[in-house]
């Protein structure tokens, strides 16, 4: 289920976000990524994307996904990168990611459903 649930979730994300390209995007199994001594559940570098997947819900994680390509279309869009939070690029990745999610789940209800981490 996962690895469907996620090139789905890619695929949308692609089109939602208008990217011509992908950074390239790595699961971690693990409960989350420290980075500059903070602790996230996914993280871009200006390269790649990581998504921290253990123990989490599919669609958290595809929330995750999305908010972090929305980061790398704000920087193909030369956006001032302040992750500051309630700054405009953290705001803005937030509310996309909250309506890829929406459309996700429109087209993918099922995912929703028996997708707890085992």
């Amino acid at each position: 289920i996962f690895q469907s649930a996620m090139n789905h979730a890619i695929k949308l994300c692609q089109q939602e976000l208008e990217l011509d390209t992908l950074p390239p995007i790595h699961f971690i199994g693990q409960s989350f990524i420290e980075s500059g001594g903070k602790r996230s559940f996914g993280l871009f570098d200006g390269k790649s994307i990581k998504v921290a997947v253990k123990d989490r819900h599919i669609i958290d994680s595809i929330r995750t996904l999305a908010h972090e390509l929305v980061h790398a279309k704000q920087r193909l869009e030369n956006m001032d990168m302040d992750g500051a939070d309630g700054s405009e690029v953290e705001n803005q990745a937030n509310a996309i990611a909250g309506i890829i999610l929406r459309r996700f789940s429109e087209r993918y209800p099922d995912y929703f459903i028996n997708s707890l981490p085992g």
